[in-house]
């Protein structure tokens, strides 16, 4: 057919024939077109050639660059560009086809910063990799982004062949992070692996003084921990908090590493600047398994923050069970006092953990730097049960005991218009008729605040002394006219 055919000739899409062979793959055909002087630089309406579409799609599937290489051998340009300004390496890393891009390559084929950028953020990360080994002259401008990208996707290869063609190691993005400082805060384990082996710079630290470890911890990356402990990584630097990556790993309740980091040397007791160990964090948290840990390796259980607060205050406040019963076996002191003098029993007066602090020789008649007991801070809160427990656990004694401001539990209840509690301590023996500093009585204080359920449980008590309904009013209470 060729004797009688122009094989130059063009059809409506100003395609040849070896267009034709090259989009469709036919290598046999191909090579017989050039042989009859087939031109290679031919184009088509989109300006494209013949190896611009064999880069294209002529052998999509298999990626068979011995079309490629035929054309170049032929005097293909690698460099002609389509309407669109794409070039032959353009479709190949459009496509990832990764041969193709190749002998591309080989063939001398230019490159440029928005090529590399099309290559990294394609599919086929690969190709960027092959970009890079063939490429001389890719400024800082593209492997530096590039470095920070390839570390974000974990795309450690590529973030080896970056380091290769000189990428800085140690640069700084916008947030002055630098790569290893990524990787760790990312969790990306074989990219942090590979800048440690290429030499990173474990010193730099984060704007608010975090190191490699403290991001690390954060994100759970138990692997980059070890390694970065393998490296020689310090375990004892502070941040701008005064936080360790221990307090980190509290915070987090990384057990395992708590147990690691500690058995590597690091400091168990480290206080930051409000005086908080990492006991405090784990115990404030309710983090079990970090504060397992420390307990085990000997954590000191009463150590004070800068409230004075021990670790089983933060439990306590907290009403976790779990942590009280915990930090109490370790021989944590029950009556221990903060700046406010109140006790741990203060902090779990209206929750179930009260029992197990009494249990353990808390102080249940305790006063706080306003004196109130655990009673005065149940009966505001309300639980019948706490008070009945705390009622029997005393043998009803401090039942009038009276805070600063000379407030018994009875004041309290009726404050809040707890009803059913002014009921329970009556019939214990709570004193009906007891002012407070403003000589107010229980029924004043209840009329003060509308509680009515509580004036009427006040006026009908009938057992014992009965209510006086003709006590006089502070006369600098401004309320006196009203009552």
């Amino acid at each position: 057919m060729w004797k009688d055919n122009d094989i130059h000739a063009l059809n409506s899409s100003s395609e040849t024939l070896l267009h034709v062979a090259a989009t469709n793959g036919h290598l046999t055909i191909l090579e017989d077109l050039i042989n009859k002087g087939g031109k290679a630089d031919v184009k088509d309406k989109k300006g494209r050639t013949a190896l611009d579409r064999a880069a294209e799609k002529g052998h999509a599937l298999k990626d068979e660059s011995g079309l490629a290489r035929m054309l170049l051998k032929a005097g293909a340009s690698t460099d002609g560009k389509g309407e669109r300004g794409q070039t032959a390496l353009s479709y190949a890393v459009s496509q990832g086809f990764e041969n193709t891009t190749g002998v591309l390559l080989e063939a001398k084929a230019s490159t440029d910063s928005n090529l590399a950028e099309r290559a990294f953020n394609s599919n086929h990360p690969s190709i960027f990799k092959i970009l890079l080994e063939h490429s001389k002259d890719l400024s800082p401008d593209v492997t530096e982004p590039a470095l920070f990208r390839a570390v974000q996707k974990n795309l450690p290869a590529v973030v080896a062949a970056l380091l290769d063609r000189g990428a800085d190691i140690n640069a700084c993005n916008e947030r002055q992070y630098t790569p290893l400082l990524l990787a760790c805060e990312t969790g990306k384990a074989e990219s942090a692996e590979v800048l440690m082996e290429e030499g990173a710079n474990l010193g730099i630290k984060t704007p608010s003084s975090d190191t490699a470890l403290h991001l690390a911890v954060q994100a759970g990356a138990a692997s980059i921990a070890n390694l970065l402990l393998c490296k020689g990584m310090g375990l004892n630097f502070v941040n701008q908090a005064d936080e360790t990556p221990l307090h980190v790993a509290a915070l987090h309740n990384k057990g395992a590493l708590v147990g690691l980091f500690v058995n590597a040397g690091a400091k168990i007791n480290a206080v930051t600047k409000e005086f908080v160990t990492p006991l405090h964090i784990a115990s404030q948290r309710g983090n079990t398994d970090a504060a397992q840990q420390l307990l085990h390796h000997k954590a000191h259980v009463n150590v004070k923050d800068a409230q004075s607060k021990p670790p089983l205050h933060l439990a306590a406040e907290r009403g976790d069970k779990t942590m009280v019963e915990m930090v109490l076996n370790a021989k944590a002191d029950p009556n221990t006092k903060d700046k406010e003098k109140k006790t741990p029993l203060h902090a779990a007066a209206a929750r179930e953990h009260l029992r197990i602090l009494l249990a353990n020789n808390g102080r249940f008649g305790a006063k706080d730097m306003d004196r109130c007991t655990p009673m005065h801070y149940a009966n505001a809160k309300g639980n019948s049960e706490i008070v009945k427990f705390l009622l029997v656990a005393g043998k009803n004694k401090n039942i009038d005991d009276r805070n600063t401001w000379r407030k018994t539990a009875l004041h309290i209840a009726a404050e809040y218009g707890h009803s059913e509690l002014i009921n329970l301590l009556l019939s214990r023996g709570a004193a009906i008729n007891a002012s407070d500093s403003s000589r107010d009585t229980l029924w004043q204080r209840a009329c003060e605040a509308s509680h009515l359920n509580t004036v009427n449980s006040l006026m009908n008590w009938v057992q014992g002394e009965k209510a006086n309904l003709l006590a006089a009013k502070s006369q600098e209470d401004p309320t006196a006219s009203r009552i």
